[in-house]
């Protein structure tokens, strides 16, 4: 489904099509709703009146297109996204179906991890966004996490190259081409955050019950493992 031969331009554009088009729109589901809130409510009451004004001069500035103008209204939406609804833009229509959002905190060695959201989603894809993954239907599995080295050593921790089982009998690694890079070479003290997707291949986002997440450990300089394998169960 996915082509995985571009150069580094073409997954320039594939990033910027995704971002632009749909990738904001899966994240209607993201834990930003709050924070796009209350930088809202500074500006209204900082601006006053210009507050249109002057979000219609930066759009004009940035060359800001109708995508950008569909992801940016949904960001905003966020967390307010309940499990069942549906949100359509320029890319498709995407479907909430699950969501676990109370996830413990998981330490291995000096990692902090935070699984803000796991959520179970599918999408009816058209336009280009359907042209460029090649299919009309994506059913998705998304983590929103944070990582953080709370040493003051550098080590190496892929939190990216989580690998995931479902209830409906898949394993999947996160793809490459929709997921953030987290993690890698970690400085010490340092921390990062992002959305990492898992494409089901042969179930449906809305059959999935439960979702095993599991994390090799994170390496000290040497090579040498300096904390335990993370294994866990997420129910919906």
């Amino acid at each position: 489904m996915m082509i995985h031969d571009f150069n580094e331009k073409g997954r320039s554009m594939m990033k910027k099509l995704i971002t632009g088009m749909s990738l904001a729109t899966l994240l209607v589901v993201a834990a930003c709703g709050n924070d796009n809130e209350g930088n809202e409510d500074t500006n209204v009451n900082a601006g006053g009146n210009n507050t249109e004004e002057n979000a219609s001069n930066n759009q004009e500035a940035n060359g800001t297109n109708d995508s950008d103008d569909a992801a940016d209204e949904i960001a905003e939406d966020g967390w307010e996204t309940e499990v069942g609804e549906t949100v359509e833009n320029e890319g498709g229509v995407f479907t909430l179906h699950a969501r676990a959002d109370d996830i413990d905190t998981i330490e291995t060695g000096p990692v902090v991890m935070e699984v803000e959201q796991l959520n179970a989603q599918s999408g009816e894809l058209s336009g280009e966004m359907a042209d460029f993954m090649e299919t009309d239907q994506l059913e998705l599995i998304q983590m929103d996490i944070s990582v953080e080295n709370t040493s003051d050593e550098d080590i190496m921790f892929y939190a990216d190259q989580a690998e995931i089982a479902t209830s409906t009998g898949e394993q999947l690694q996160a793809d490459m081409w929709l997921s953030d890079h987290l993690g890698g070479d970690m400085m010490g003290n340092t921390s990062s955050s992002g959305t990492i997707f898992f494409v089901l291949e042969n179930s449906n986002a809305e059959d999935v019950e439960d979702v095993r997440i599991t994390w090799s450990a994170p390496n000290n300089e040497d090579f040498e493992s300096i904390g335990e394998d993370v294994d866990i169960t997420v129910e919906y």
